[in-house]
């Protein structure tokens, strides 16, 4: 074999490592940086808002989402789109659906099916706008419920003002175990063709609450009414994207 030649092994034991003169600053600044972004990662953690839960209630109002028991909860989410249709109704003929025809378009929780007996066959009248009577042909009787008679002591102050009215389905005598008394108020009023409805709905702990006087939010407080906030699916949305209290 032949032997490396003296040139080539003085060149190759020429050969030197040369290191950076900034090696242990770069390390260095790794390390801070390193430690900078740690920081900043506790940091968020530690002063990030906690998980938001709903929004809190006031003292006269009760979410529907955990405010409220099975019955309450079942009666509420009937009377949602029931106020709905009640207003669409109002909006396109000028008159209320009555109790007579909510048996005849099946609309809970006024029908009596299955789903009326379920939830304690609670016996409903129809309040019309300024009256503080029950509608004169309520059709919805039932033997041996309790009637509580409307509160004869409004006067002709507290009619005025209701604003130009507000029409009431008023729900009580219910038989089932913890079950609540309900109000459903559909505010009304209008100006020429501009028409305005908005429902809504009270619950009374006691299920033979007498109807009150006066519907106005200030004197149901009064009385032990509680409004009944809906809390939906787009609500949590907006609970989580931060966009909701």
């Amino acid at each position: 074999m032949a032997r490396l030649s003296p040139r080539w092994h003085h060149a190759n034991s020429a050969i030197k490592v040369v290191r950076p003169v900034s090696g242990r600053w770069e390390s260095l600044a790794l390390l801070l940086a390193a430690l900078a972004v740690i920081a900043s990662v506790a940091g968020y953690m530690m002063l990030r808002p906690q998980k938001a839960g709903p929004p809190t209630p006031l003292s006269w109002q009760v979410r529907s989402f955990d405010g409220l028991g099975a019955v309450d909860q079942a009666i509420h989410s009937a009377l949602l789109p029931a106020g709905e249709e009640i207003i669409w109704f109002n909006n396109d003929t000028g008159g209320w659906i009555t109790l007579e025809h909510a048996q005849k378009i099946l609309l809970p929780p006024f029908y009596r099916d299955a789903f009326w007996k379920t939830n304690g066959e609670v016996h409903w009248q129809l309040i019309l706008p300024g009256t503080h009577q029950p509608h004169a042909a309520s059709g919805d009787q039932h033997v041996d419920a309790p009637v509580t008679p409307p509160d004869q002591t409004a006067n002709k102050v507290s009619q005025a003002t209701q604003g130009q009215g507000a029409t009431v389905y008023y729900g009580s005598a219910g038989r089932a175990p913890g079950q609540s008394a309900y109000l459903l108020v559909i505010g009304h009023a209008h100006a020429g063709v501009m028409w305005a409805n908005q429902a809504t709905i009270w619950v009374h702990r006691d299920p033979n609450a007498p109807y009150p006087g006066i519907v106005k939010p200030e004197s149901l407080v009064g009385d032990g009414w509680r409004q009944v906030i809906p809390y939906n699916g787009a609500s949590e949305v907006e609970r989580v994207k931060g966009t909701q209290p």
